[in-house]
């Protein structure tokens, strides 16, 4: 998958329902990002509240600089420090 199709897999997992154990996996991820320092606080929050995943919610990554929200929730996106 190209980064554009990771992104719009997140976008798409992220309004749409998700199944458990895709939200599950997200859950996971984000756990991870929540500790890690590249982690930055932006003004998502306001575009793109996180009821589901609230350790993130408004949260971007210092690396990628992806929402958190949407890039834990594509399938075949990578961590960009290998973390997942």
């Amino acid at each position: 998958m190209s980064k554009v199709e990771n992104i719009l897999d997140g976008w798409k997992n992220y309004l749409v329902p998700m199944q458990r154990a895709k939200l599950n996996e997200a859950k996971r991820r984000a756990k991870i990002c929540s500790e890690c320092p590249d982690a930055k606080h932006g003004s998502h929050a306001a575009v793109l509240p996180d009821y589901s995943v609230k350790e993130i919610q408004g949260h971007y990554c210092g690396v990628c600089k992806c929402p958190l929200s949407t890039a834990v929730r594509s399938k075949n996106y990578e961590c960009p420090k290998k973390k997942w």
